[in-house]
């Protein structure tokens, strides 16, 4: 199953149960993307949760630390890069024109790209996180950015295949047990489908001013590329009608829960 296909089983569940909306759209993608065992059967519903009991030891873990760190953090400039990049006239889209190009030449793709993570230094931080008292440790398995960070089975556009070239989760992962910390990851990839609309877009004003930006760019433009063989879509998932009012900013957080004319992932 791939990612899209994923994408849209959340997206037809989700208006119908919303009692746990982001825990079951995690823990789902989460199992079928390979981190959790299949034998970890999850459903958002409430005779579903009951079968999963707090464990024991979280009870006096009182502080643990998450590290929300991806590619995102490549421009330093906040966590929802890679959708206010492409709205035009944000102070995010400005930063971007000034220090990477414009967005139709250079998108979130490239930002992937441009994010070697070469100081990375897992066992150096998770030490310092076990000596500031930390009992658990979270990292992020992916954003809506929809860039997974571990080797995934079902999505190319990943950080071994891209990027750093390197299994950011499984490095997380052995600094954590290496230091006697509970170790956990969180998913963020069921909204990529909505989230990344603004990629769609294009400038309304200036010397740019309709020139797509790269959100619906496929593999057949890939040619002579960096990215050549893969397919934007896969990352973006962008080749669908946008959600009523998508040119509003703030409606991303009234659809947020796949209602209100939001646009639901098709196939």
């Amino acid at each position: 199953m791939n990612r899209r296909s994923l994408i849209k089983n959340l997206a037809v569940i989700a208006p119908s149960v919303l009692l746990a909306d982001s825990a079951a759209a995690s823990y789902k993608l989460a199992r079928q993307s390979g981190l959790l065992h299949p034998q970890d059967s999850f459903q958002p519903t409430w005779e579903s949760l009951r079968q999963f009991e707090t464990p024991e030891w979280f009870r006096d873990a009182k502080f643990g630390i998450w590290a929300h760190w991806g590619p995102q953090c490549q421009a330093e400039a906040g966590d929802w890069y890679a959708r206010e990049m492409y709205m035009e006239g944000n102070s995010k889209y400005n930063y971007h024109v000034s220090k990477y190009g414009h967005p139709s030449v250079f998108g979130f793709k490239d930002v992937i790209n441009a994010w070697k993570a070469e100081k990375w230094n897992p066992d150096e931080l998770v030490g310092l996180y076990k000596n500031a008292g930390a009992k658990y440790f979270m990292a992020l398995a992916n954003h809506h950015d929809n860039f997974d960070l571990y080797k995934s089975k079902h999505h190319r556009w990943n950080s071994v295949n891209l990027g750093p070239k390197k299994d950011i989760i499984g490095g997380w992962q052995q600094a954590a047990r290496k230091n006697g910390l509970y170790f956990g990851a969180s998913v963020h990839a069921a909204h990529a489908w909505s989230w990344y609309e603004t990629a769609q877009r294009s400038d309304l004003n200036g010397p740019k001013k309709g020139i797509p930006y790269d959100g619906r760019l496929s593999t057949k433009d890939g040619k002579g590329t960096w990215w050549q063989g893969y397919d934007p879509q896969e990352l973006y998932a962008q080749n669908h009608p946008l959600s009523e009012n998508s040119l509003d900013n703030n409606m991303i957080h009234k659809q947020w829960n796949w209602g209100n004319g939001v646009a639901v992932p098709s196939a």
